[in-house]
């Protein structure tokens, strides 16, 4: 698909550094080849993707639209398959923001020529794709802090935490150091965070039992834990 376009690439679960200093992760990038760093892309990319769970979809609809808008990310697309049928909202930058310019379903099709000539079929997208299935504690949801997870006082870097997922997660990201797990979460995912991430302070940020975040936080020191990005 991209055999025409040989100034881009593509990362996936990476991390941008907008233009005001903002780190933004996204489910999947395409960029310039230039803007490639060893552990992240630097400047807006050309286009953002992120799919949506059933706890994102508002964050990823919302707060998250919003930061790749004013950070001057010309594509974003939201690929929704949270419901029975899945769907792409498609949104291309203009003066006055983001167009939301097509919602493709099931039996739709569009071509689009920003940020490369593309045909979107949902059908054909998720074909084939195996049931989904979420990572489960066990082995790796370690209880101690080892060679590769920071001290409980410290940030986390891009990806130091994974593996480390409880058990029904929908989605996973990095905020200012902080991973952010989306799911339906209540006190019994806090106890097995507090056990996977010892020493750390464990916020949820929802309901128990409602879709959300639950967001893991640096240890608490004289001052107030470290807040983390809130995209819900």
């Amino acid at each position: 698909m991209f055999a025409e376009y040989g100034d881009m690439a593509t990362a996936t679960e990476a991390a941008a550094r907008l233009g005001d200093g903002t780190w933004v992760p996204s489910d999947l990038m395409v960029y310039c080849a230039g803007q490639r760093r060893e552990s992240f892309v630097d400047g807006p990319p050309l286009l953002a993707v992120e799919v949506a769970s059933e706890a994102s979809r508002a964050s990823d609809l919302g707060v998250k639209k919003a930061l790749y808008e004013a950070a001057g990310v010309p594509c974003y697309w939201v690929v929704d398959i949270a419901g029975e049928n899945a769907r792409v909202h498609v949104f291309e930058l203009t003066d006055d923001g983001y167009r939301e310019v097509a919602v493709v379903g099931p039996g739709d099709t569009v071509r689009l020529t920003e940020p490369f000539k593309i045909e979107i079929r949902p059908e054909a997208l998720f074909r084939g794709l195996p049931p989904w299935r979420a990572p489960v504690e066990g082995a790796h949801m370690a209880r101690h802090n080892g060679p590769d997870l920071p001290a409980a006082d410290e940030a986390f870097g891009i990806d130091s935490f994974l593996r480390r997922w409880p058990t029904g997660v929908e989605k996973v990201e990095l905020h200012n150091g902080s991973p952010v797990f989306y799911g339906r979460w209540d006190e019994r995912d806090v106890a097995i965070a507090q056990r996977a991430y010892p020493g750390r302070v464990i916020r949820l940020d929802q309901v128990p039992g409602r879709p959300g975040t639950m967001t893991v936080l640096p240890a608490a020191a004289t001052t107030a834990p470290q807040a983390a990005v809130r995209l819900d």
